[in-house]
């Protein structure tokens, strides 16, 4: 991914709402290498190939279909 990102013009605000507990990640706060990064992760288990942003709406549909 080209270093391009690493300027992204709303990285600090996307920071603000980001989820993700590991805020010292050189991902954080870039939404596009943080996504690339988790779904590259294929020797991991299925929810750890999601952003930690996204675990919530798998864990939401995984409740629905229980019920």
């Amino acid at each position: 991914m080209p270093n391009s990102t690493l300027d992204c013009p709303v990285r600090e605000e996307i920071n603000a709402y980001c989820s993700c507990p590991k805020t010292t990640c050189e991902n954080h706060g870039l939404c596009c290498r943080c996504i690339v990064k988790h779904k590259n992760l294929v020797d991991k288990p299925f929810d750890k190939r999601l952003p930690h942003c996204l675990r919530g709406i798998l864990d939401e549909a995984l409740a629905a279909k229980k019920l």
